[in-house]
């Protein structure tokens, strides 16, 4: 079966970032090798395994629940997989794999190096540069590399479901052109993703005012009395999620598309869809993902799976409550984002439909 789309045929591969459906899936598969020989170097001794080499506790990554030696074998053998996964995305052979079992793989691995590597560390970092306080570490590079690998094999499954399907590799248009559902939807995910940082922002300007807002309020005032800057810190968590969600909003409105007349140097003139999609869609990763991790821990410490010190147990619900609607946060961002991508973006270059 011959899987290459007419508009491949018609026109030479193009190079670059524009051209990625030509070398995605290479990306993948060196993505594979080199990451899978540095869990393999972990895995003989080597120094540097980037999960914490102790018991889990509240709020770590899903991965450090398993000891050192079986997860440096998982990752390898799940980079084994990627490279043959990968080949047979672009090799005529590949045709003998059913094309179900690639896809989940894609899938699959993307979904596990999306919410059960990272912990909050990276979010937590992203928090605190707007107080010029983060501190960068060998196991948030780790973090941030695999999540580069999660969008590697995301966009290199599209890429081959578009193949297989006949339609256009780098818009996926089909010759029917049919319009994209999520479209129609995106409005809905846009007041989602604006409204659901409130719980959070709500619950950080109580604490800046001394309102002990689901917490107990001597545990309030020894926080407070234990780091001076903890208000300025409050108040900055508070109005950058506010800050976020109003500026979700862009994603349906005018000023979303055309810079307001007063900008300075760009006012008046259209926003590039990617100014808009790359932050959003890198906060919904970060939210999703330290989403995932709040809501496991909140729900593992509340039924006693894992050992929790009473005054945290105590304070779980207001402190870590208002994280729980994070996932539905970073998931409805990332679906906001792309309707918006969806709804702006013109005629394709490449096969020149609209």
């Amino acid at each position: 079966m011959d899987m290459t789309s007419p508009q491949r045929k018609n026109k030479p591969k193009k190079i670059g970032f524009n051209g990625w459906p030509s070398w995605i899936g290479s990306g993948a598969i060196v993505w594979s090798a080199l990451y899978g020989a540095l869990h393999l170097y972990w895995l003989l001794g080597g120094p540097g395994y980037p999960f914490k080499d102790q018991p889990p506790g509240l709020f770590s990554a899903m991965v450090t629940y398993l000891p050192a030696q079986a997860g440096g074998a998982v990752f390898v053998v799940l980079c084994v997989l990627g490279i043959g996964a990968g080949l047979a995305m672009q090799r005529p052979w590949g045709t003998v794999v059913p094309r179900w079992m690639i896809l989940a793989y894609a899938w699959g691995v993307a979904g596990a190096l999306l919410l059960l590597v990272p912990d909050i560390g990276l979010i937590a970092f992203m928090a605190y540069a707007f107080l010029f306080k983060g501190q960068w570490s060998w196991q948030l590079s780790n973090q941030l590399l695999c999540m580069i690998g999660a969008l590697l094999w995301i966009f290199a499954a599209m890429a081959y479901r578009r193949r297989v399907r006949h339609a256009c590799e780098y818009c996926g248009r089909t010759e029917n052109g049919t319009s994209v559902p999520l479209v129609r939807w995106g409005r809905w995910m846009t007041w989602i993703a604006a409204l659901a940082p409130l719980p959070y922002a709500m619950s950080r300007f109580a604490w800046a005012l001394n309102i002990p807002l689901g917490i107990d309020p001597q545990d309030l005032q020894h926080f407070s009395e234990a780091n001076e800057a903890a208000h300025v810190i409050e108040w900055v968590f508070g109005t950058v999620c506010l800050g976020g969600g109003l500026l979700t909003l862009g994603l349906i409105r005018r000023w979303g598309e055309v810079f307001p007349r007063w900008f300075p140097f760009v006012g008046g003139k259209r926003v590039p869809i990617s100014l808009a999609v790359i932050p959003a869609t890198g906060v919904a990763i970060a939210v999703t993902a330290a989403g995932f991790v709040f809501t496991v821990s909140f729900f593992a410490a509340t039924l006693r799976l894992m050992p929790v010190d009473d005054m945290v147990l105590r304070q779980l619900y207001g402190a870590v409550g208002p994280m729980l609607s994070w996932v539905p946060w970073g998931l409805a961002l990332g679906l906001a984002a792309i309707a918006y991508y969806y709804r702006r973006r013109g005629p394709c270059n490449h096969c020149g439909k609209a």
